[in-house]
C-alpha cells in the first residue's frame, strides 16, 4: 500500500514503552491498516543522539518515527529547528499526548501553522509535583483553550477537562484499545520463560507491569508479599517498568524480607510472553485513566485483581469480571491473591468474562475508527 501524504505525528515525550506509548503503537498500527493516514511517531529527545525505546520499538513494528530534540536549556533554537524538522517531514496535524509535548506542541502550531490536538492520558494536579512539571501543566491547561479537540480516554478525566472550563464542544471521550495477542507460548516455552525469571513450577506468578511511581502504588504489592510469605503461599511476584521509585522500592523490598518473592525486572518489551506466564494480574494504582496494561491483561484471559480508579470500574466489574480491592490495602490485595489461587474456577470465569468485555468495548480497531472523523476535520482532503 503507498503511503498516506496526509502524515500524522504522535508527538510524546517517553521514557520507555508504556500506556500512552503503547496507545500510539497501536493506534499507529491501525491507521496504517485503514490507510487513509500514515503515522508517524515523533519522540522528543534531549539530544539527536539520544535513545528511544519508544523511537525503537515504532521502527521494529514498521511505523515511521522520528526523533525531535527538544532541550528546556536551548528552547527557543530547538523550538525553531523542529518546525524546521516537521515541515521538512510535511507533517499535517501534531498529536500531542502528554503535558510538555502539549505545550511545545502548541507552540510549534503558531510557528508552523500546522494543526495540533492532544490525548489526555492522565492529568495531574498543577499544585502538586517538581516546580517544571507544575508550570508545564499550568501551560498545558491555559493553551487547551485554542486546541480544537481534547481527547480524554476516561469518564473521569474528561469531566476534569469539562471542570477547567475547557470549551465542551472540543472535548471528547475516546477509549484505549488493544487487541487479542498473536504470541502463543507453547508449555515448553512458557516452563524456560517461568525458570529464566526465577519463577518454580509451583509458584502463583503475579504480574504487575506500570511506571514504578505514586501513582501506580507499587508498595502495596510488596506489603502484600510479605503477608502471603507469613501465609506460606508460594507466590512470584513480577514488577515489570522503571521510573522514579525504584530505589526506595528496591529497598522495600529488603525492608520487608521479600527479595525471593519480588523481583524487579526493569523496562521489558516482551508484556505479551509475560501475561502468558502469568496466573494473575495485579494493579493497585491510586489514579488512572484507562491503563493499557490493565487491557492488555484482559486480552491475554489473565484473571485480574484491581483498584477502582479512573474508568477501570467500566471494565472490572466485582465479582463479574475481576476482583476490586480498596486503595492502598496490602491485606485486600493479599487475600484476593489468595482467594484466586485457592479457586482456579472463579479465577477463569472472571478472566474468559473480563476478556469478552474487553473484545466488545476496547478494541484497537475501535479506538481508530472513533478518531479517524477528528483527522478528516482538521486535515484537508486536498493535501
Amino acid at each position: 500500500m503507498t503511503p498516506s501524504n496526509k502524515r500524522i505525528l504522535h508527538f510524546i515525550e517517553s521514557e520507555g514503552v508504556y500506556g500512552a506509548e503503547r496507545v500510539i503503537l497501536n493506534l499507529s498500527q491501525q491507521l496504517l491498516v485503514q490507510g487513509e493516514y500514515t503515522p508517524v511517531v515523533g519522540c522528543i529527545v534531549s539530544s539527536p543522539n539520544a535513545t528511544s525505546a519508544l523511537y525503537d520499538a515504532a521502527i521494529k513494528l514498521n511505523i515511521e518515527a522520528i526523533k525531535i530534540p527538544i532541550a528546556n536549556s536551548r528552547l527557543i533554537v530547538d523550538l525553531y529547528k523542529a518546525s524546521k524538522q516537521l515541515t521538512a517531514e510535511k507533517i499535517s496535524l501534531i498529536h500531542s499526548h502528554g503535558y510538555k509535548p502539549s505545550v511545545f506542541g502548541y507552540l510549534l502550531k503558531k510557528i508552523t501553522n500546522i494543526p495540533v490536538i492532544a490525548t489526555c492520558h492522565l492529568w495531574f494536579e498543577p499544585s502538586k509535583g517538581p516546580l517544571k512539571m507544575r508550570v508545564m501543566i499550568t501551560l498545558e491547561k491555559f493553551f487547551y483553550r485554542w486546541f480544537p479537540k481534547i481527547i480524554a480516554v476516561s469518564e473521569p478525566i474528561k469531566q476534569i477537562l469539562l471542570d477547567s472550563k475547557l470549551p465542551a464542544e472540543n472535548i471528547e471521550l475516546i477509549r484505549n484499545g488493544v487487541d487479542t495477542p498473536e504470541i502463543k507460548l507453547c508449555t515448553e516455552e512458557k516452563f524456560a520463560l517461568r525458570q529464566t525469571l526465577g519463577v518454580s513450577p509451583n509458584d502463583y506468578c503475579i504480574l504487575n507491569s506500570a511506571r514504578l511511581n505514586r501513582q501506580k502504588a507499587q508498595w502495596v504489592l510488596i506489603k502484600a508479599a510479605k503477608l502471603l510469605k507469613l501465609q506460606g503461599a508460594n507466590v512470584k511476584i513480577l514488577i515489570v517498568g522503571e521510573g522514579p521509585l525504584h530505589q526506595e522500592l528496591s529497598e522495600l523490598i529488603a525492608r520487608e524480607q521479600v527479595e525471593d518473592q519480588v523481583k524487579l525486572l526493569g523496562f521489558r518489551c516482551d508484556i505479551d510472553k509475560l501475561l502468558s506466564i502469568a496466573d494473575l494480574f495485579a494493579l493497585p494504582s491510586i489514579d488512572e485513566g484507562m491503563p493499557m496494561s490493565l487491557l492488555e491483561a484482559a486480552a491475554a484471559k489473565t484473571p485480574i485483581v484491581s483498584t477502582d480508579v479512573g474508568d477501570i470500574g467500566k471494565l472490572i466489574k466485582h465479582e463479574n469480571t475481576g476482583l476490586i480491592i480498596p486503595l492502598e490495602s496490602p491485606e485486600a490485595l493479599a487475600s484476593a491473591i489468595i482467594r484466586l489461587q485457592n479457586d482456579t474456577l472463579l479465577a477463569q470465569r472472571l478472566a474468559i468474562s473480563c476478556h469478552e468485555s474487553m473484545v466488545l468495548n476496547y478494541s484497537s480497531r475501535a479506538m481508530c475508527l472513533a478518531y479517524l472523523p477528528i483527522y478528516q476535520s482538521l486535515i484537508p482532503n486536498s493535501v
